[in-house]
């Protein structure tokens, strides 16, 4: 009977770390790791360490959001000449969670926005060249044909998903971290 009950007790205490473990691996701690979705593949990203990060980031259609306390990774398009940056995100009914899209102007400037044929309300993160986001809009609307200004110059405009700025915590004077704000090194 002994026996039976010292069984039991290690099969209760294996199961129940095996639970403590899978829960502690389902709820990654705040800035390590998110889950991200696009169409229907999911995958759980590390933001633990500078590595992580920069491995993430050796494929041009990732980007991270770093907000004071966390990094938000995303998965972008990216516009980078007329045609792109025209039809933006025209004419789509969804986009994932963790999406965006990634204007390029190629050069600072004032930069001026619209939501025709955009049936989908986005945040817009107004971006300097170095990275570093100066101005927000938050949940535009669809269609409209109102201008929607950068509020001074600037070289890139992230568009994203309505509510991304309330969930990420965004604000000016964070930063965006993508290949193209990679400082050049001199030789």
């Amino acid at each position: 009977m002994v026996g039976h009950l010292v069984k039991f007790v290690a099969s209760f205490s294996c199961t129940l770390l095996f639970c403590v473990v899978a829960i502690s691996t389902l709820a990654p701690a705040k800035g390590q790791a998110e889950q991200i979705t696009l169409n229907s593949e999911s995958q759980l990203v590390d933001m633990s360490t500078d590595a992580a990060v920069k491995d993430f980031l050796a494929d041009p259609s990732h980007l991270v959001i770093q907000t004071a306390d966390r990094k938000h990774p995303f998965i972008i398009e990216l516009a980078d000449d007329d045609s792109s940056r025209t039809k933006g995100l025209m004419y789509r009914t969804k986009m994932a969670e963790n999406a965006g899209m990634l204007f390029d102007f190629g050069e600072s400037r004032q930069i001026n926005m619209w939501m025709k044929n955009t049936y989908i309300s986005l945040d817009m993160l107004f971006v300097r060249q170095d990275g570093t986001i100066h101005h927000l809009v938050k949940s535009t609307t669809p269609l409209s044909q109102s201008i929607i200004g950068s509020g001074g110059p600037v070289r890139y405009v992230l568009e994203v998903n309505k509510g991304t700025v309330e969930r990420t915590g965004v604000k000016p004077g964070d930063q965006l971290l993508h290949q193209l704000f990679t400082p050049k090194s001199s030789k």
